[in-house]
């Protein structure tokens, strides 16, 4: 649904590697990053994901 489109602002969740390990999970927290036009939010506990890095 989101496909193509952006948003003035994206919050993604619990952004750590225990949520995001498979391939998929790495392309589609990838796209959630690139759909932020001016303000991006990630939230993680105790340790960020690798992908971040």
């Amino acid at each position: 649904m989101a496909k193509g489109l952006e948003f003035d602002e994206v919050i993604i969740p619990q952004v750590a590697d225990k949520n995001y390990h498979s391939e998929i999970d790495q392309s589609m927290l990838y796209v959630a990053v690139t759909r932020a036009m001016h303000r991006l939010t990630l939230t993680y506990c105790r340790e960020k994901s690798r992908l971040l890095y």
